[in-house]
């Protein structure tokens, strides 16, 4: 036993070693200490507030814009579901190219990209070129979501991986909550914004240029295909799915449920808002009990809760504030299949397959939320309004079941 010991601590320094390998081939002799390790995960961390105010600015800025324009729904929704696209279109290709050009080129080159879209939005009143914009903006801001992520589990430690990437989705979730709020303060019509938009990303440059050197870097030769990643880790590919499709459908068809159920339109955005701050809070407790017990048996759990509450968010349409402990539930829920899956990947794969791991993780994640919202409006449509119900939990129960099925054949 002893023996045994003595190789996994030498096992576990290789390893660190392997990931401090530089781009040029040297290896640094230094393996991170503990307060390296922390400076590390808070930069990344901190950075991502930035990201996440973004992404709340980008998102509803051009939609309330075209809509001021008169241009129709589906323009508009097609026009938002480009970012999404980029990723779908992209998203297979982006471990190579962090690959060829360095995780730091990666993050600080991505962020360029996003910012120069957004500005040339207001310089380039066009529907069409808008549409061209934010797939480039799409495309710029996977690089750092990828990077990003890789970072949070090349760095973390096991007996805290699912905390750290808690923290890391609720700082991110927490910044896309400001970002709307940025908005309320300014003129959408002016070009304030936008530049606002470019500052959250300058905001997020700081920490990472902070902590410049304990980047680690992401240039291991991968063993293995997205495709395959989804072939050996299922559980953690129907996480990220779900992720995806329940999430947006909460966020863009919540609102429209309430009003449907009979509600106000302030009562049935209080809603989305309940959803949101449970999603905030609750992932660092989900993060912290996921360290503490089998990361799969949780997903199976949650999903088995999320099955059974979903079908009380119908009291809404008797009292609406009866609904608010189902909603906050359902916001960490929702948002924790994102945490949870995203540390199982993390300890699923090794350094040199990491990043094209975490690529698959994205893709699924954006492909849910890319047909979420339709087929939950289709579902709508079909039973006025609780098929919007009925088809997130049958989603939940198709993911509890396939989580079931793999951890029983798991040895």
């Amino acid at each position: 036993m002893a023996g045994a010991g003595r190789k996994t601590r030498k096992h576990t320094v290789a390893c660190h070693r392997q990931l401090l390998q530089a781009p040029g081939g040297s290896v640094s002799e230094a393996v991170l200490t503990a307060r390296q390790r922390r400076v590390s995960l808070g930069a990344v961390i901190a950075a991502t507030f930035g990201v996440g105010a973004f992404l709340g600015i980008s998102m509803p800025l051009p939609s309330l814009i075209l809509e001021r324009w008169g241009v129709s729904a589906w323009l508009i929704g097609l026009n938002g579901a480009m970012p999404s696209f980029a990723v779908l279109v992209l998203g297979p290709f982006l471990a190579g190219v962090v690959k060829q050009v360095g995780a730091r080129t990666a993050m600080l080159g991505g962020f360029l990209i996003a910012s120069v879209s957004i500005l040339l939005m207001p310089l380039l009143p066009d529907l069409g070129i808008w549409f061209v914009l934010r797939f480039l903006m799409g495309f710029g801001m996977a690089m750092p979501w990828l990077v990003g992520e890789t970072w949070i589990n090349a760095i973390a430690q096991d007996h805290n991986r699912a905390r750290m990437v808690g923290l890391y989705t609720a700082v991110l979730f927490l910044g896309m909550a400001v970002g709307p709020l940025v908005l309320q303060a300014t003129d959408v019509t002016g070009f304030a914004p936008f530049l606002l938009g470019v500052g959250a990303l300058m905001l997020a440059a700081l920490p990472l240029i902070a902590a410049w050197h304990l980047i680690p870097p992401i240039d291991h030769a991968p063993s293995m295909r997205l495709a395959q990643v989804i072939r050996q880790a299922p559980t953690v590919a129907g996480a990220a799915l779900i992720a995806g499709l329940s999430e947006s459908t909460f966020y863009f068809l919540l609102p429209v449920y309430g009003l449907r159920t009979g509600l106000e339109q302030g009562s049935a955005l209080t809603l989305l808002s309940v959803l949101i701050v449970g999603g905030i809070v609750l992932q660092y407790p989900i993060g912290w009990i996921a360290d503490r017990m089998d990361r799969r048996r949780l997903l199976i759990a949650m999903a088995v809760v999320a099955t059974l509450a979903t079908p009380l968010v119908a009291l809404a349409g008797v009292v609406a504030w009866a609904s608010w402990p189902v909603l906050f539930l359902l916001g960490g829920l929702s948002l924790g299949y994102y945490g949870v899956g995203l540390a199982l990947l993390g300890a699923r794969f090794g350094p040199g397959d990491l990043a094209v791991a975490n690529a698959a993780f994205i893709v699924l994640y954006e492909g849910g939320s890319f047909v979420g919202p339709t087929l939950a409006g289709t579902a709508m449509d079909l039973w006025n309004p609780h098929g919007y119900l009925v088809f997130l939990a049958v989603t939940s129960i198709a993911y509890a079941l396939l989580a079931l099925y793999r951890t029983a054949r798991a040895p």
